[in-house]
């Protein structure tokens, strides 16, 4: 990050003048649900100090947590998107949970759990999702909806809520 920003100034890897500045837009990644948050918004000022300029979080299912990590960096003034996921299945709410380590509820959990079917499992994801974009919308500065497994239908349905 550190490079690039120096890169939009002018300016190369040993810091010499290269000409004219590229016009890159720096994005990071954060985690509001993290155990250790101190150490997160730690994390996320040194990204701020080296010139990021947005930031995109993890998917967000516990809204009480974002709304405490928004609160902690509200002073750095840079956008926050939310990262939204429809779920496809309570296997890929547990590997979200225990791998990827994105905070997903217990209730959460249990709805994904109670689905029947595959299609059911969709549907409760897209139901999930949608909660958690009206929710958030105006918390953040957007919204990035991502198509689990390659299905466009699931984020474009989570949209259709709006």
């Amino acid at each position: 990050m550190n490079i690039v920003h120096n890169l939009n100034r002018g300016l190369d890897i040993g810091g010499n003048p290269i000409g004219a500045g590229t016009g890159f837009v720096i994005g990071v990644g954060a985690n509001p649900g993290v155990p250790n948050l101190d150490e997160e918004i730690r994390r996320f000022e040194y990204k701020v100090e080296a010139g990021a300029e947005y930031a995109v979080t993890q998917p967000v299912f516990d809204l009480s947590l974002l709304e405490n990590f928004l609160r902690r960096i509200a002073h750095h003034r840079i956008p926050v998107v939310a990262g939204i996921w429809p779920l496809v299945s309570v296997r890929n709410a547990e590997f979200m949970k225990n791998e990827l380590r994105v905070s997903v509820p217990d209730s959460i959990l249990e709805r994904m759990a109670a689905t029947k079917t595959p299609e059911a499992a969709r549907e409760e994801g897209v139901a999930i999702a949608r909660e958690m974009l009206i929710a958030v919308r105006h918390m953040v500065q957007g919204a990035q909806i991502s198509a689990p497994q390659g299905r466009y239908a699931s984020a474009v349905d989570v949209l259709e809520a709006l």
